[in-house]
């Protein structure tokens, strides 16, 4: 059991990542990364620290490794122009991987089109912010403003309803 299933979670989107590499340790088919939207807090957890609403990718033990995005903030960074009010960016997104982990990802990411120039936590974030704002508006448009975003959320994708139900 991972940690996540601790936790009320659900699973609203799934990234594929074709890194050359295992991405869990010991399964080289396991290509598929659950979004999960946090339906209350998780301050405590061993792994990453959220609060409910944020979202995470990957995450607990015997999945991917996790990078955590706060919402609504990570929202408010990528579309209010001048919106500063954060401390550093972990409060905005936060990874919990190792470097040989990043490194595997990173692999992945490349094929998707990240360029190693740009932060790779930048460029996930603003991805998932595109994809949540396009097919969840019912959620998320409440904390957009009228910055325009430069990624378009197309390395997501909605998970089957065997995915939701199994992730």
């Amino acid at each position: 059991m991972s940690e996540i299933d601790n936790y009320q979670h659900e699973c609203i989107g799934i990234i594929h990542c074709p890194s050359s590499y295992p991405l869990v340790s010991n399964n080289d088919s396991q290509h598929e990364i659950p979004l999960y939207r946090l339906s209350e807090d998780t301050l405590n957890a061993v792994s990453w620290h959220a609060k409910q609403g944020d979202l995470l990718l990957g995450g607990g033990s015997g999945e991917s490794a996790a990078v955590r995005f706060s919402i609504p903030e990570a929202i408010y960074f990528f579309t209010r122009d001048g919106w500063d009010d954060f401390e550093d960016f972990n409060t905005i997104c936060r990874v919990f991987w190792t470097a040989n982990q990043a490194f595997v990802f990173c692999d992945g990411y490349r094929q998707l089109g990240w360029n190693p120039a740009e932060r790779i936590e930048l460029w996930l974030a603003e991805h998932i912010v595109a994809f949540v704002l396009r097919e969840y508006p019912a959620q998320y448009r409440q904390f957009q403003g009228s910055g325009v975003l430069q990624k378009d959320g197309s390395i997501c994708r909605l998970p089957t309803p065997q995915e939701a139900q199994m992730l």
